[in-house]
């Protein structure tokens, strides 16, 4: 796999930290065609994004932390340091809920419309961001079987376990995330679903891809509650939440 950094000169550049970066450039280059698709200003959803991926990018480290208590104990300082890896995508997506809760309840959003502008641009940014975790070797997979064809090793990450032949989590995950993409944009397009249903798509799709993935993986995932760790218990909420949207837009009356 490739290093862990990158040393230009007196630059130091994280791989971990490049791919988030990317990620959030382009979910949001993303979000200028698929906002107007969804019925939004492409402006106002940009904006709104802004303060979302804020607010995502803290959610995520504070859920990261918290489940990982135990290594920042006698260093709390390193909390902070989020570009050497450490990031819980299910607290990024808790804390950019929250952030659109808010703007709704304060008359500066509208909670379905928002969702399916932002949906593509939030799978997109996801798809990139776990390049970032192949890349630093987080969030790996089990060691997996000599039959199976699609193994991968690692060789220079300081996480992952060395040269052991495991399950792709991590490359998986970003293909499926990047096929979500694709459809969440054709959905769009046909604008023929009623608003918030792009937006239960993508809860959906992403809660069970990151529930199936999780069954995969052999990385400490914190403390099992009924034999599942709390990131699959956090991808179950995801999943069930999207299913909770489709329910009531199939239930509340057209006109509503």
């Amino acid at each position: 796999m490739w290093p862990y950094d990158l040393n230009l000169g007196p630059f130091y550049i994280s791989l971990y930290g490049l791919m988030v970066g990317l990620g959030v450039a382009a979910g949001l280059f993303l979000t200028r065609f698929s906002a107007p698709l969804a019925g939004l200003n492409s402006d106002k959803a940009f904006n709104l994004a802004f303060w979302l991926i804020l607010a995502g990018l803290v959610g995520s480290r504070a859920a990261y932390v918290l489940n990982n208590l135990g290594l920042f104990a006698k260093q709390p300082l390193d909390s902070l340091m989020y570009w050497k890896g450490g990031l819980m995508f299910q607290g990024g997506l808790a804390g950019g809920l929250i952030a659109l809760g808010l703007l709704v309840l304060a008359g500066r959003a509208k909670l379905f419309i928002s969702g399916d502008a932002l949906a593509p641009g939030l799978a997109l940014g996801q798809a990139i961001g776990r390049l970032g975790c192949l890349a630093v070797g987080c969030c790996y997979g089990r060691p997996a079987p000599s039959w199976f064809p699609l193994g991968m090793s690692f060789r220079s990450s300081s996480v992952a376990p060395f040269g052991q032949t495991l399950y792709p989590t991590q490359a998986t995950e970003s293909i499926g995330l990047f096929i979500l993409t694709a459809f969440l944009m054709h959905c769009l397009r046909k604008k023929t679903f009623r608003q918030g249903t792009v937006m239960a798509m993508y809860l959906t799709g992403t809660g069970l891809l990151r529930l199936l993935m999780e069954f995969f993986r052999g990385d400490h995932r914190g403390q099992a509650v009924l034999g599942l760790a709390p990131t699959s218990w956090a991808a179950l909420a995801i999943f069930i939440s999207g299913l909770t949207i489709f329910w009531y837009l199939k239930t509340r009356p057209v006109s509503g």
